[in-house]
């Protein structure tokens, strides 16, 4: 169970979504990759040393 203290607001880098999904980052390692419901693009996720980094990879 995650404790909501730890949780992190994911961030599209791309348009005004402030929240793509929650996460934990103590607890997540590895690359998410996910769509954007409002401006449709790909973006990749890495969770890694309790960092995240976003970055587009693809547009539609």
């Amino acid at each position: 169970m995650v404790r909501k203290g730890n949780e992190v607001h994911v961030a599209c880098p791309c348009c005004k979504n402030r929240r793509l999904f929650d996460a934990d980052p103590s607890t997540t390692e590895g690359i998410i990759k996910i769509k954007c419901p409002m401006c449709k693009g790909v973006i990749a996720v890495s969770f890694h040393l309790k960092q995240i980094r976003t970055e587009q990879i693809a547009t539609q």
